[in-house]
């Protein structure tokens, strides 16, 4: 008690000192006023931290809701969505329930939006085939080629793609050089007929026979009249050729770089014999010409010998009957034959360069087919070709434009061969084709990529003529390697064109023969894949079907009869397809892909589409904490 007193005299006398107590006052408040700041710091920061958990946690349960039918179908994670706001509002109970289980991080006024939003449809597809990829390189496929022998293939189908689009070129431009020859041929058979009136004629005329002439002279004036027409078909398809042919050449070297050397020498040997050709046909052409003058000069000398025959003939019914002398007939008629024999007729026409024109004309007809609608000669005997149509509303594809045409075998996410390798075969076999249907409203998807038809018939048509086209230039290639079949093609050509025949048009009309019949071999290859068999990519002679001796006589019922399995070896129907797959435009690819699952899983749900697909979803949180704003942002993607 005394020392508070003493205490209690010290202040009131102002002697007292308080400093040390002041000090540690204000470095206690300094204390507490620096903990609580960390406690809140530490607060704050752990509700940053909360809340990037609680978004991270809420993308993932968003991403959850995966599309089930696209994954059980074809593995595929696909966030179906209406809009951002819909997806937000998915979001905000699985945040919202992170924030009631901790009342020490408080948030108020706080917004979740969607802030980034990336459709498996989005950047021509690429997302789409990250997916697909992600999921056959976990072992699902087993890899038996190596880059090699993909590379290999890819580069075969190139080439013989482009080989047999310039080889129906070919055959095109053959069948315009025989329509040529068939117009000089009605040239020719049109002078023959004139010289033979003009025989005629004559006889008559040594015969005083003036009516017979006048007759014969009318038929005779009929044939001069049509050569201005023939001579003008003539002409017209001189010149359609000479249009091919140039269209052929640029055609060939746009196409040079994805043909092989031997490819390259096959066409650049076949162009050369057409230029032969041509070169020869500039001097007929020049005779062709002259025909159409000399028929106009025939016509005047024609006109003038039935006028002269009219006035003897007058002269003679005229004679007076009871004189005693007869007019000398011989005499009068002689001044016609005069005048008659003024007429020549060109002989270079007369006999025709094609000889064997049944042949001909059914080895026309067979290469006719090529490019034609082939279904029916090879779908089997009883197969019922799907008639259904894609639903093409709403298609993925038609978000972009690809353009035909580009083989590129990289992207993106393709960086090797293995990997081109690994998306075709996801489309062969989460997908069905002619020979593997499966239920549903639609059957040829798989032909579905390579055509993007909306009629079933027209992408299995499509699929069909590609397989002949590619199945064509690999057996020409054949063809071209084997001595003995040339050879068998070049004495059919020499039966047909004559043993004489101009050198030119005989070695168009044997690499005409050759084409064709590597056609016809081609569609009986098709037919053997139809059937379920296989074929190797080059043929051996003993695999060789189709005889030319047989093709030149039958025609098109040479594929009447019911088709082998092939031996065992090569790639089946669903192979080859998978072969083109790996030269097709990769963006093109993906966007068929997607078309399909769209109209698979509309079905079942009828509004579905892949465009409403999300495949990465990024979100923003904002609030005010205890005593400062927050704003967290995460994303997830598959």
């Amino acid at each position: 008690m005394g020392g508070l007193k003493r205490l209690e005299e010290k202040v009131r006398s102002g002697t007292a000192k308080g400093g040390i107590t002041v000090f540690l006052s204000l470095i206690l408040t300094c204390v507490c006023a620096l903990t609580g700041g960390l406690f809140e710091s530490a607060r704050t920061a752990g509700s940053g931290w909360y809340m990037q958990m609680a978004l991270n946690s809420s993308l993932d349960s968003l991403m959850s809701l995966y599309h089930r039918d696209a994954f059980e179908a074809y593995r595929l994670f696909l966030l179906e969505f209406e809009d951002k706001e819909g997806l937000e509002k998915e979001m905000e109970p699985y945040c919202r329930a992170y924030l009631d289980a901790a009342a020490f991080y408080p948030l108020r006024e706080d917004k979740l939006t969607v802030c980034g939003l990336t459709r498996i449809t989005d950047e021509q597809g690429i997302h789409f085939e990250k997916e697909v990829l992600d999921f056959m390189k976990f072992g699902v496929w087993a890899q038996e080629t190596d880059s090699g022998a993909l590379e290999e293939w890819s580069k075969a189908m190139r080439e013989a793609e482009q080989l047999g689009e310039i080889t129906e070129l070919y055959q095109e431009n053959g069948r315009k050089i025989l329509a040529l020859e068939e117009a000089v041929d009605r040239i020719g058979d049109c002078l023959k007929r004139q010289k033979g009136y003009l025989k005629d004629a004559d006889k008559a005329l040594d015969q005083c026979r003036g009516g017979r002439f006048l007759s014969i002279a009318s038929r005779l004036e009929a044939e001069l009249n049509r050569i201005p027409g023939l001579v003008e078909a003539y002409e017209r398809e001189a010149d359609r050729l000479k249009e091919e042919l140039a269209a052929s050449e640029e055609t060939l070297k746009e196409k040079q770089g994805d043909l092989g050397a031997e490819a390259l020498s096959l066409t650049e040997q076949e162009m050369a014999s057409y230029r032969s050709y041509t070169d020869t046909e500039g001097e007929r052409r020049r005779a062709v010409a002259a025909a159409r003058t000399r028929a106009a000069q025939n016509k005047e000398i024609l006109a003038e010998a039935v006028s002269k025959a009219r006035e003897v003939q007058d002269y003679i019914d005229s004679w007076d009957s009871d004189d005693d002398d007869e007019p000398d007939e011989e005499a009068l008629w002689s001044q016609v034959s005069v005048i008659l024999n003024r007429i020549r007729v060109d002989d270079g026409f007369e006999s025709g360069r094609v000889r064997d024109k049944k042949k001909m004309r059914v080895l026309e007809t067979v290469s006719r087919m090529a490019g034609k609608d082939l279904l029916s000669v090879c779908v089997p005997e009883g197969t019922k070709v799907s008639g259904a149509a894609l639903d093409m509303r709403d298609l993925p594809s038609a978000l972009v434009s690809v353009g035909a045409g580009s083989y590129e075998m990289s992207g993106i996410v393709l960086q090797d061969v293995l990997g081109s390798a690994l998306f075709t075969e996801y489309a062969s076999r989460f997908f069905s084709s002619f020979r593997t249907e499966k239920e549903g409203k639609t059957q040829y998807e798989k032909e579905y990529f390579l055509n993007g038809a909306r009629s079933e018939r027209d992408n299995l048509k499509a699929a069909v003529n590609r397989l002949v086209v590619v199945r064509e230039a690999l057996n020409l290639l054949h063809l071209f390697r084997d001595s003995s079949k040339r050879a068998e093609a070049r004495t059919l050509a020499l039966a047909i064109t004559g043993a004489a025949g101009i050198a030119p048009l005989t070695e168009v009309v044997t690499f005409f023969i050759l084409t064709v019949w590597a056609f016809a071999e081609s569609v009986e290859d098709v037919k053997i894949l139809m059937n379920g068999g296989k074929l190797s990519v080059m043929k051996t002679q003993e695999e060789w079907k189709v005889s030319l001796s047989g093709l030149a006589e039958s025609g098109k019922r040479i594929w009447d009869k019911t088709p082998g399995s092939g031996d065992g070896r090569g790639l089946d129907y669903d192979g080859w397809l998978k072969l083109f797959f790996l030269i097709q435009d990769r963006v093109q690819l993906r966007y068929r892909m997607m078309d399909v699952i769209q109209n698979r899983i509309r079905e079942k749900q009828s509004g579905f589409r892949m465009e409403q697909c999300a495949f990465r979803v990024e979100a923003e949180w904002y609030g005010k904490g205890a005593w400062i704003p927050v704003k967290r942002t995460a994303g997830r993607e598959y």
